[in-house]
């Protein structure tokens, strides 16, 4: 195995929140096989859950993944990424003999772009929101839930929430077309 890839928190997959432990266990699995442990930030990152920064950083202070993703959100709309690792890969990769390359990188609009990000979120105080916007919405939806069968698991943390959608709460059957029509609704 080369990497392991995930999102931190399963977003578009259902907004899954993975068990306490888990990905300790699937890092100790794939750095016995050899390969590193790539955690996908791009819409769960920078802030979303509230209370961290990173999504990872939700599974103890015990795991850090070798390699970081993100994208998205941290241009607020302007196409930018990034990837962060440790030095130990850094260096691998540099001592390879694989020259450096890229297309656009330190491009200094992209850069000022995501600098003002960083700035908004802090000097707004944009994770403390995510809290209490975030409990505010679960509450509402929970709400939402008790006047509608059609709602089942509410789940997340901070902004980062979802809503499952069923025709059966014991058998949790997706209700697929009711789901379709709130989407384009």
């Amino acid at each position: 195995i080369a990497a392991f890839i995930a999102e931190s928190m399963q977003s578009c997959g259902g907004q899954i929140i993975p068990p306490a432990g888990y990905f300790q266990k699937v890092a100790e699995y794939v750095h016995g096989a050899g390969g590193v442990f790539i955690a996908d930030e791009v819409q769960v990152g920078f802030g979303r859950v509230g209370k961290h920064f990173w999504s990872f950083q939700m599974h103890g202070e015990d795991f850090a993944p070798d390699i970081v993703t993100m994208g998205k959100s941290m241009g607020n709309g302007h196409p930018v990424a990034c990837v962060v690792t440790t030095k130990e890969i850094a260096e691998a990769f540099s001592s390879s003999g694989m020259e450096y390359f890229n297309t656009y990188a330190g491009n200094p609009v992209s850069c000022a772009v995501g600098l003002a990000v960083l700035d908004v979120i802090e000097n707004e105080d944009l994770q403390e929101n995510a809290i209490r916007v975030g409990n505010f919405l679960t509450e509402l939806l929970k709400k939402q839930k008790a006047k509608h069968t059609l709602i089942g698991d509410i789940r997340g943390i901070g902004l980062f929430i979802g809503i499952d959608l069923v025709k059966d709460h014991q058998k949790r059957t997706p209700a697929t077309a009711e789901a379709q029509h709130i989407i384009y609704k």
